[in-house]
């Protein structure tokens, strides 16, 4: 194999790698709750991790996880290529990249309880708005990039198992948020269960990403020069006699 040619598949390489951020994003969310005092992960959702003295630790969780998750879609555009969800799967995930970003840049309200000793806003703020509202998109992004992949994988035919799991996390990502979403109340601004609920959803979406991520790494060495932006060297035009130009 050339030079270029390892040079390119090293990049493509590491951008694919930054698919692994969504999950390391529910680690973070995971550790930071069990050290928070006052914090129950059960009833409370991951967003308000973004309030109090800590609060730092998630707003950069939601960046750099966004960043890294929009570096993952350049390499996933790279290494699709040509075929059914090319273009659609690396466009969902940019934005789905985007919009974590903008969940830590408009931090959530905080709500009643936590952090201690801090009263929520008498009516929600403009960033407070925008965060909530950010969710919808976000998650349908995800929903659809990997309904997407699905029908990649049954066209392409990439292996039973390897489509099942994603139909499966197509379908439980969704819906184990609306689950969470029931579980709450927007007027009390409180519940029970939702936080939970809200961890199971990202557990499926997000570690169906790291899966994805280990499923185009290991197709990678096949990725062509053309696929990272090489071209192969031009060849010599010929003469009608035969000789070289």
């Amino acid at each position: 194999m050339s030079r270029p040619r390892r040079s390119a598949q090293r990049r493509i390489k590491a951008l694919l790698a930054c698919g692994f951020a969504p999950l390391m994003f529910l680690v973070v969310i995971l550790l930071d709750g069990a050290l928070q005092p006052g914090y129950d992960p059960v009833d409370r959702w991951g967003s308000e991790l973004s309030n109090g003295d800590w609060g730092w630790i998630q707003i950069a969780n939601f960046v750099v996880t966004g960043l890294l998750t929009t570096a993952f879609a350049v390499g996933v555009r790279r290494a699709l290529r040509s075929g059914p969800g090319s273009k659609a799967i690396p466009v969902l995930t940019g934005v789905l990249g985007f919009c974590l970003i903008v969940a830590g840049v408009f931090v959530t309200d905080p709500n009643p309880g936590f952090p201690p000793r801090v009263q929520p806003p008498p009516e929600p703020t403009l960033h407070g708005w925008v965060h909530n509202l950010n969710l919808f998109p976000a998650w349908a992004a995800l929903t659809a990039a990997i309904l997407m992949a699905a029908y990649r994988g049954i066209v392409r035919k990439e292996g039973m198992a390897w489509i099942l799991t994603t139909v499966i996390a197509g379908i439980l990502t969704p819906l184990t948020l609306y689950i969470a979403a029931q579980r709450f109340s927007f007027d009390t601004l409180s519940g029970s269960g939702h936080g939970l609920w809200q961890r199971i959803s990202q557990a499926i979406g997000f570690g169906w990403y790291a899966l994805y991520s280990a499923h185009l790494l290991r197709d990678s060495r096949n990725i062509p020069l053309q696929a990272a932006g090489h071209r192969p060297a031009a060849q010599p035009s010929q003469r009608t006699d035969g000789t070289a130009v």
